[in-house]
């Protein structure tokens, strides 16, 4: 009985840090796209450390590239490519 519980407190877990994640990247989102992108950067960037996502390197070079640091939005955009080479990138409004 014990071994269930753990193993559904675990999933639970799993399941909640998960949904932070993406909610994470919707809140990166959502801020880019209503033109906040030093927010969206600093939120992309944490999210990176802890969870390397193509997606989000890709937005976060953008971010970058809006606040005109062209240099650093390239490293960014480089390792959104090393992550996966055949990254194919999302239509961003904005």
């Amino acid at each position: 009985m014990r071994i269930y519980a753990l193993v559904l407190i675990t999933l639970i877990l799993m399941c909640s840090i998960v949904f932070a994640e993406v909610s994470n990247y919707k809140d990166a989102l959502s801020l880019y796209q209503k033109g906040n992108y030093k927010a969206a950067a600093q939120n992309l960037k944490e999210r990176v450390e802890n969870n390397p996502d193509p997606y989000a390197y890709y937005l976060l070079g953008y971010a970058n590239y809006k606040m005109k640091k062209h240099s650093e939005a390239m490293k960014y955009f480089r390792e959104t490519y090393v992550l996966d080479p055949t990254f194919t990138p999302p239509p961003l409004k904005k």
